[in-house]
C-alpha cells in the first residue's frame, strides 16, 4: 500500500487487494488478542482493540469508496 501511494500507482485491482489483505491481517490479529480477553482474562488488549475495529472500519470504507479515476 505504501509503494503503490509512493509511486502514485493507481491500479485498482493492486489497490483493492492490498486493502484488502490489510482488513483480514487485523481482523486476524483482533481474534487472536480477543482470545486473551476471554480465554486469559488479560484486560490490557482494550485499547488495541478499540484502534484495530477502528483501523479495520476505515480501511473497509477506502476500499468501497475507492474510485481510481479521481
Amino acid at each position: 500500500m505504501i509503494l503503490c501511494g509512493v509511486l502514485d500507482i493507481h491500479i485498482d485491482l493492486l489497490v483493492k487487494l492490498g486493502l484488502g489483505v490489510s482488513v483480514a491481517f487485523l481482523t486476524v490479529l483482533l481474534v487472536a488478542e480477543s482470545f486473551h480477553i476471554i480465554g486469559a482474562d488479560y484486560f490490557r488488549f482494550h485499547p488495541v482493540i478499540i484502534f484495530e475495529i477502528y483501523a479495520i472500519i476505515n480501511l473497509m470504507q477506502l476500499a468501497f469508496e475507492y474510485d481510481p479515476r479521481d
